[in-house]
């Protein structure tokens, strides 16, 4: 059957598919077997369509990227949604059923599902909306052009706001009046810098930056859990320099993140091959912006509420910054060193930290220690406690102590130790 409707494809669609590659990158949602059972359960009948694929994953389908979180759009109340999936055995939690959102899962993958809506109020964090039947009001209550964008199970399209049109021509706009759809939700000013970094290849729209700069203080009435939440994914874009290098984006930047003092760092993070480019996150390239030998990024962590690992990874890069031009510091003999104490990820973190930090270190040098780190054995101290009461020790300080200035021997020695350097340190001999 579904060949049968693939056939009655009209022209239009047939034109977006060969522009945008779609018969290659549809596919990927066309394709996903869960998506096809959930449809085939809310659509009343094959010609009949109350779901659609929106959003992100329509977005990144047509750019050739690859699709995580899935969003369906629907004509039907969350009500009807949980009724029709939870008779055919497929769970649906009631993740944000106040505003329309149910998320339903099959096979581990889970599908938020949002019945469509047009705003009554909003306050610039929450919307008071109200269900509609209406696709282009869905549309228009939508934050960008290139964010609303619908596919049905069958790959065709549906563009109210001429979105396809401006991802083509990497055109980033908001729907409507710019000062609106901002002042409905003030988070959608960092949302707009990340889809400009990303996909935008013209300058920002004057109408667009000024709507921003007026209402960048309402960036404060947002909790710090979503900002920093989308401050990740602005800082997982492999063009992220693209921000501070335009001197409107950076400004308002700054204005948001005045911890960004290191900015520059990333200047030549453009000029790195992909192959390295891909090995820095979030967490790097957040590094690279705030860290310096001062305590100075304690406060953005505490600000933003930053997990345990974070400030440990940071605590690290701080404590070893003073170090890093220093030219032993990169020698096998004390990144074996560093893998004992910090372990390997840690290590990693600061080759790649330093790499846009410390100057005149070569890249061909880099990629020697990261190989020479990835294939490394954690060294392990070979004396314990135990070892020890076999020459007579207790257990308590005397003995600690006595493990610690053996470890420390061990460390000098290139982790390496005999049963020689033992008996002279504790001056006895074993006894037979």
């Amino acid at each position: 059957m579904f060949k049968k409707i693939k056939k009655i494809i009209s022209k239009t669609d047939l034109f977006l598919y060969k522009k945008f590659g779609s018969d290659k990158s549809l596919k990927c949602l066309e394709n996903i077997k869960e998506a096809e059972i959930i449809f085939s359960y809310l659509n009343e009948s094959k010609s009949e369509i109350n779901v659609r694929f929106v959003g992100g994953c329509v977005r990144k389908a047509l750019s050739g990227e690859n699709v995580d979180d899935i969003d369906l759009a629907t004509s039907l109340t969350p009500h009807e949604v949980k009724k029709k999936l939870s008779t055919k055995n497929i769970k649906v939690i009631d993740t944000g059923i106040e505003h329309g959102t149910v998320t339903a899962i099959l096979n581990d993958k889970k599908f938020e599902i949002t019945t469509l809506r047009k705003d009554i109020s909003t306050d610039g964090r929450h919307a008071n909306v109200e269900f509609t039947l209406n696709w282009e009001k869905d549309s228009a209550r939508r934050d960008f052009t290139i964010n609303a964008i619908y596919a049905d199970i069958d790959g065709r399209i549906l563009d109210p706001q001429n979105g396809v049109s401006d991802l083509q021509n990497g055109i980033v706009k908001f729907i409507g009046s710019p000062e609106k759809r901002i002042k409905e939700d003030y988070l959608r000013i960092l949302r707009y810098f990340r889809f400009f970094a990303h996909y935008s290849k013209h300058k920002h729209d004057k109408e667009t930056i000024l709507s921003i700069k007026k209402n960048v203080n309402g960036i404060n009435k947002i909790s710090k859990e979503r900002i920093f939440n989308e401050l990740k994914k602005i800082l997982s874009l492999k063009n992220i320099y693209n921000l501070f290098f335009q001197e409107e984006s950076k400004k308002v930047i700054l204005n948001i993140f005045p911890q960004f003092k290191f900015y520059n760092r990333l200047n030549n993070f453009n000029l790195l091959k992909k192959e390295l480019k891909d090995l820095y996150d979030y967490k790097i390239i957040l590094a690279l912006l705030i860290i310096d030998n001062t305590d100075n990024h304690d406060f953005f962590c505490y600000k933003y509420k930053a997990s345990n690992k974070i400030k440990d990874k940071f605590k690290n890069l701080s404590n070893n910054f003073e170090n890093l031009n220093d030219k032993n510091f990169f020698l096998e003999k004390n990144i074996k060193r560093l893998i004992y104490f910090y372990g390997k990820n840690n290590t990693l973190d600061l080759v790649l930290f330093s790499i846009l930090v410390r100057k005149n270190l070569e890249i061909l040098s880099v990629k020697k220690l990261m190989n020479y780190v990835n294939v490394c054995k954690v060294p392990k101290f070979p004396i314990s406690g135990e070892h020890l009461k076999k020459y007579g020790y207790e257990s308590g300080e005397i003995l600690g102590n006595k493990l610690k200035s053996l470890e420390k021997k061990w460390i000098e020695n290139d982790f390496l130790i005999d049963e020689k350097i033992i008996l002279n340190s504790l001056n006895k001999k074993k006894q037979n």
